[in-house]
């Protein structure tokens, strides 16, 4: 890309030139470490006849799909509860001066350069039951933008639907706190109406 600049003589000579190289994106690491779920809906019966789930957790950056993980799976949970203390690490470049991630990829496999996109940097979990014969069960999922994230609760009792309806001002930015721990709720819907997963 070029353009050229016309000036009247009469105005003497042109400023300094201007550095117009595309700002570089620079390479972070999002830590994502789950350690408990708590009250996820229990889908399967057990042989006992008893309620319960084989609880697994499924992450990713949006733009970055091909880069899915998953924790190991808690077997047999009858309370809803799941023990993991499973690290997810999702590396991506972020524009700090736009918040957006930068992703370069070939748009089709026939392409010869890669496509620069960007998108908000958002992280989708998604809580599912394991099965052994059928395809998992989808129980819920939370997706949190980095920018503009959900406070936490500091407790798992006090982990709510309200939670998802904070104003904007008690929002943080994960790139400004750096670390942000709590329980938030996963959500799905049943009859039309959002639960807590």
């Amino acid at each position: 890309m070029m353009w050229v600049d016309l000036f009247p003589k009469s105005l003497g000579p042109p400023g300094p030139p201007f550095n117009i190289t595309p700002r570089r994106a620079r390479k972070f690491f999002l830590r994502c470490i789950i350690w408990n779920t708590h009250d996820v809906i229990l889908d399967d019966v057990s042989i006992s006849g008893e309620k319960m789930s084989d609880i697994y957790v499924k992450g990713w950056l949006h733009g970055h799909e091909h880069n899915k993980q998953k924790t190991d799976v808690h077997y047999r949970s009858l309370g809803g509860e799941g023990n993991f203390n499973f690290r997810f690490l999702f590396p991506f470049s972020y524009l700090p001066a736009e918040q957006l991630c930068v992703i370069d990829r070939k748009e089709h496999f026939w392409s010869l350069d890669k496509a620069e996109t960007k998108l908000s940097p958002k992280l989708t979990l998604q809580i599912w039951d394991n099965d052994k014969f059928s395809f998992d069960d989808y129980l819920g999922h939370l997706e949190l933008d980095l920018n503009h994230m959900l406070r936490p609760a500091k407790s798992a009792e006090k982990c709510n639907l309200e939670l998802l309806e904070q104003p904007v001002d008690r929002l943080v930015s994960l790139f400004e706190q750096k670390t942000v721990k709590g329980w938030w709720p996963c959500v799905c819907e049943q009859n039309g109406e959002k639960i807590i997963a």
